[in-house]
């Protein structure tokens, strides 16, 4: 599919033709660069600077609402249940503050839905094109960068002990603040690059990035997606279970060498540990607020943030009525696709985006990358794009 490939004329001439989309997609190319743990003010105002362009493009554009009505009722479920969860919030100051974060997401997953066919496919190259500077970004810093961030944190007078454990395992983490989250990031960019069969060069420069990580759950997120993108393409051949069996033995590798560390903390045993603990953590909370939640925003554990387990952390924020919504919207976007997938003329973009979207929904069952939006923005643009078809 030559129109698949990286940049064509007739797209360049389409995003001239709409400039306010093409201002959006150059914030989302930015997007993973700004880390909103590490630099929350300049996180608001990029937030701040891309909601005036995603309400431009819907008071210009004036985008047609989902012809789906399972997809339109779905949508309007899930910001209902956004709404109750701030009303009813332990916190309504600090929900309401965190909703930027939701609708930003909402925003792009709804214009990203109402795309033609060409802004589709550049909407697409772009994700592709941030995951190519983030993984020479990720490149540079893990061979030259641990001198820079040391001397950094030593003028800072900082020491924080998970970027000294990064370092001193040789994990790529940046432009992220975890291995995990890049990992996440670069395991959508790697499915998503197989909407065209033309690009083998780009896997071949992400990979070694992905595989820096050294982050075992994002290799099984990636092996149990990539699973399900052969099983939407439909065909068995030798090249995909040589394939999957290759990243198996990768992740085996990486399970080996986390456990040869000589430091308990390091090994994958203590991280499935802390995991279990904030995982039981979070179900006392979600006991004390079944139906309605917290308020988003408002989780916090003794010793984490994040429960390590978004869904968890979505039903203690929003609610069953929250979770269950979400749910429902992405499997009324995946059903859609999947019953109209062999009628369509878009089977390998359908599959790529499947995929890409379902390694996100896969790893965030051991992550929290749902709530850092320089990952989940990106999430939330790849599930409009497949709304869209």
């Amino acid at each position: 599919m030559s129109s698949l490939e990286f940049s064509t004329q007739s797209d360049g001439i389409h995003a001239r033709n709409n400039p306010i989309l093409s201002v959006i997609l150059v914030l989302v190319f930015i997007r993973p660069f700004i880390c909103a743990l590490a630099f929350p003010f300049l996180n608001l105002v990029y937030s701040l600077v891309l909601l005036v362009f995603l309400g431009g493009y819907l008071i210009l554009k004036r985008p047609v609402f989902f012809k789906n009505k399972a997809l339109s009722y779905s949508f309007i479920l899930f910001c209902l249940a956004l709404y109750v969860s701030i009303i009813f919030s332990q916190d309504k100051i600090n929900s309401f503050v965190y909703l930027y974060q939701y609708v930003c997401g909402l925003g792009l997953f709804f214009i990203a839905a109402s795309l033609s066919e060409k802004e589709r496919l550049l909407t697409i190259q772009t994700i592709l094109l941030a995951g190519l500077a983030v993984s020479f970004f990720a490149i540079y810093q893990y061979f030259w960068g641990p001198k820079h961030i040391l001397e950094y944190l030593s003028a800072s007078n900082l020491s924080p002990q998970f970027v000294l454990d990064y370092l001193q395992r040789r994990r790529a983490f940046s432009p992220f603040v975890t291995p995990g989250a890049l990992g996440g990031f670069l395991a959508m960019i790697l499915l998503l690059a197989l909407t065209s069969k033309n690009r083998f060069w780009f896997i071949l420069i992400v990979f070694p990035v992905f595989f820096l990580t050294k982050s075992p759950s994002v290799f099984l997120s990636l092996l149990l997606a990539l699973m399900i993108y052969f099983s939407v393409q439909g065909k068995i051949k030798k090249s995909r279970v040589f394939a999957l069996w290759a990243l198996f033995f990768l992740l085996l590798v990486i399970v080996f060498l986390r456990f040869m560390t000589q430091k308990t903390y390091l090994q994958p045993t203590f991280s499935a540990m802390m995991r279990l603990s904030y995982w039981r953590e979070a179900l006392i909370l979600i006991k004390a607020h079944p139906f309605i939640g917290m308020g988003p925003g408002n989780f916090n554990l003794e010793n984490s943030r994040f429960a390590h387990n978004s869904y968890l952390q979505i039903w203690a924020e929003m609610g069953i009525f929250g979770l269950f919504s979400l749910i429902g919207l992405i499997g009324v976007i995946f059903k859609s696709c999947l019953r109209d997938l062999k009628q369509s003329l878009y089977k390998r973009q359908i599959a790529g985006l499947l995929a890409a979207s379902a390694v996100f929904l896969i790893h965030n069952f051991l992550d929290f990358t749902f709530f850092l939006p320089e990952v989940s923005l990106i999430w939330w643009l790849i599930l409009g794009l497949i709304a869209g078809l």
